[in-house]
């Protein structure tokens, strides 16, 4: 009878372990999947910006060369309704993926804030000032959202306790402001002032891209595979 009870005993910490294991890697793949899913999206959207803000610089308009920022406003909608549609297997509700949500959601509504601020700002400084003192007092939403999308990408390696995605959050942003400035001071005395126009407009597409490739879509493919 004893041994019995030990059998039952044993067996009943078997399947308490294979329902937590089974429970942890359904997480993971949930959690996985909301970064893989943002990701791509993101990088989509800035190839796709870069390319309208390319292609449409001298179309002339209210926005010239802007208009591919635009899709950025609407980005995380798309993702929610991406989110929505794609099945998520029932994955349990856990602290780790509620954070990871909430972290990148936070981002999302800063730097969405944060541009609407800059796109008000500087039309009215362009209209009370004109294009000579514009200059001096017009805005740049780009820096601050790649240092609030660092800042994103350290905090999700903390919840997932990713060492290396923590560390390129920290010095990602410092490396693709030095490469930025670094390919401004080479392209400056190859290309002329209207091809450097031309390729300005398409900043910060390529920063955001690199970001969520390494930050989003890397992270979510290791999640996903995780076994």
């Amino acid at each position: 009878m004893e041994e019995i009870d030990n059998l039952t005993a044993e067996r009943s910490l078997e399947i308490i372990t294979e329902q937590i294991e089974r429970s942890r890697r359904a997480v993971s793949k949930d959690t996985g999947q909301f970064l893989l899913v943002a990701g791509l999206m993101t990088m989509g959207t800035a190839v796709v910006a870069a390319l309208i803000n390319y292609f449409t610089y001298n179309a002339g308009g209210m926005f010239p060369g802007w208009w591919g920022h635009f899709l950025w406003f609407v980005l995380p909608f798309f993702i929610m309704l991406a989110l929505r549609y794609i099945d998520k297997g029932n994955a349990p509700v856990s602290l780790v993926g509620t954070h990871v949500r909430k972290t990148w959601w936070t981002f999302a509504t800063f730097a969405l804030i944060y541009a609407v601020y800059v796109v008000i700002w500087n039309k009215i400084m362009f209209q009370l000032n004109g294009p000579e003192v514009y200059p001096w007092l017009h805005r740049q939403a780009s820096s601050i959202i790649i240092l609030l999308m660092a800042m994103a990408i350290s905090i999700t390696g903390q919840i997932l306790k990713i060492r290396w995605l923590v560390w390129l959050g920290i010095f990602g942003w410092l490396l693709i402001y030095l490469f930025s400035g670094l390919s401004d001071i080479i392209m400056v005395h190859i290309l002329p002032p209207s091809g450097m126009a031309r390729l300005s407009v398409i900043s910060p597409c390529p920063s955001i891209f690199f970001f969520a490739l390494i930050g989003l879509t890397l992270p979510g493919l290791m999640l996903k595979r995780q076994k």
